[in-house]
């Protein structure tokens, strides 16, 4: 802690001259917070752990002032607790595969596994537009009679980009040539599009799934939650448990297979489900002006990592900073959950339940993944070798294109001013391209805030390894003086937005 003490010290070095940043108390006490919550491992949607850091930030707000209130959820928790591959030879022995991980919601074989003949699917292939294209899997030798058949193929996973026609570039506080992201986003959290109809591929008489990550390294996909997507019903999970596996096994599988060598393969992956408690809080910091208008800050509260969750310690820091330099206008700090039910739990559910808070709002900004470093494939030597790029994660942030959102665009970019061009900032307006809207990414209920007449700003760093449950919790991929700058960038632009929509 002595050396995350001396960064936080530097961190001078990161906050200019602006009068709105935090003291060191309150970057002493986010990095505190960050440390100590990583500490107890991920948190996923309704674990002890998501409620922990949810009880802890509605608390701490009520000490600082605000007025909380939680909304209550239950859902049937998704739980993948072991997994493990086995290859049962004709020879008569038993190899066991290192596995990447688990496809999630794919189902639960229980500790006893299921064992059934393999067979090469092929590949689970790409469109031209980079959208999942399942008819190139191979299904022919897939046998609907018990025990039915375990499928493997290899994934490859889609390319994105942030550039035309798909994204349309308003803004950045560098030059877009120092983004060269824009134009070529890799990213393993692509593959969160490629999803499979489990239960059509149960009734085909696919009994569990082996994928194959191919062009990334096992570091990189290692713990991939992908794809988040949970079964039609809650109650009703899936019956097809599927494991990854890296590029290199995926080959060696594929030999076997070739080699006429594997007579079963064993798929363990033990996920029971089970009824469990999860909430949403809402923080109200009352403006001194007192009127009704007030500005939405939004994150949500699970995931993986501590980069990918750290959303509400943000906001309780802001929430901690305002109370002490009262705006005029009120601010409501919402931390949405569900965002890896798996779709069980829609992160919306608070604007049908809290209608006033969209109503009275005169801005939306969505704050989620700050401090995260930029890792990616290594390609210069052949084989991917996953490394830090030695920058910070691009802030990609999705904006309204409206005239009625030109304020809240405008402040943005002011309050970028004076701040170390490592951190940078990309400013974009998902469009239209053959009549489909290009996705806005970011914590559920973003879009429908982005895509109404509300202004909205939906800040998303995507690093490569943010959906991935990493054996440190991320913690050697945070940056704490980046995360208190780009804390400073929010609290300058709403202080702006104050001074604007108050006044």
């Amino acid at each position: 802690m002595l050396l995350w003490t001396a960064l936080l010290l530097l961190s001078a070095s990161w906050t200019g001259v602006c009068a709105q940043e935090l003291d060191q108390r309150l970057q002493q006490l986010l990095s505190d917070r960050l440390y100590q919550t990583n500490l107890r491992g991920p948190r996923w949607t309704g674990s002890d752990n998501q409620n922990t850091l949810t009880e802890s930030v509605a608390a701490s707000m009520r000490i600082a002032g605000l007025t909380v209130d939680t909304l209550n959820y239950t859902i049937n928790r998704w739980d993948a607790r072991w997994w493990s591959l086995t290859l049962n030879l004709r020879n008569g022995t038993s190899i066991a595969l290192p596995t990447t991980g688990f496809w999630p919601y794919s189902g639960n074989s229980g500790l006893e596994g299921v064992t059934a003949p393999m067979t090469d699917g092929g590949t689970f292939g790409l469109y031209p537009d980079e959208t999942a294209d399942e008819s190139t899997l191979n299904l022919t030798q897939v046998q609907a009679e018990a025990p039915g058949t375990v499928l493997f193929f290899d994934n490859p996973s889609p390319t994105r980009n942030y550039s035309l026609p798909g994204y349309r570039l308003l803004g950045s506080n560098v030059d877009a040539g120092d983004i060269p992201e824009l134009g070529n986003l890799t990213n393993p959290h692509w593959q969160s599009a490629k999803t499979l109809n489990w239960t059509d591929m149960k009734a085909r008489g696919v009994s569990a799934v082996v994928a194959s990550w191919v062009h990334t390294s096992d570091d990189n996909a290692a713990l991939q939650f992908l794809p988040n997507d949970g079964s039609e019903d809650q109650y009703v999970p899936n019956e097809v448990p599927a494991l990854y596996v890296g590029n290199s096994t995926g080959e060696t599988i594929r030999q076997l297979l070739a080699d006429d060598e594997v007579d079963t393969a064993t798929v363990v992956l033990d996920a029971p489900s089970y009824n469990a408690s999860t909430q949403t809080v809402i923080g109200h910091l009352a403006g001194i002006a007192g009127g009704n208008d007030t500005i939405i800050v939004y994150t949500h509260s699970d995931g993986p990592s501590i980069i990918e969750e750290n959303g509400p310690i943000l906001l309780l820091t802001m929430a901690e900073y305002f109370a002490l330099h009262p705006p005029r206008i009120n601010i409501d700090f919402v931390i949405t959950t569900g965002h890896m039910s798996g779709g069980h739990l829609s992160e919306t559910l608070w604007m049908k339940e809290r209608p006033e808070l969209l109503t009275n709002a005169v801005a939306a900004v969505v704050c989620e993944h700050f401090g995260a470093t930029e890792w990616k494939d290594d390609f210069s030597n052949g084989a991917p070798e996953y490394k830090s790029t030695g920058m910070i994660e691009p802030m990609w942030t999705m904006a309204n294109s409206s005239s009625r959102s030109k304020l809240l665009r405008d402040a943005y970019l002011h309050s970028f001013e004076g701040v170390d061009e490592e951190i940078r900032m990309a400013l974009l307006y998902p469009a239209r391209v053959n009549g489909v809207r290009s996705r806005w990414y970011g914590a559920g209920g973003s879009s429908t805030m982005g895509r109404s007449k509300l202004p909205t700003l939906g800040i998303i760093p995507q690093p490569d390894y943010l959906w991935a449950a990493m054996v440190d919790g991320g913690w050697s991929k945070l940056s704490i003086p980046v995360a208190v700058e780009q804390i400073n960038t929010i609290l300058r632009l709403i202080s702006r937005l104050d001074r604007d929509f108050a006044s």
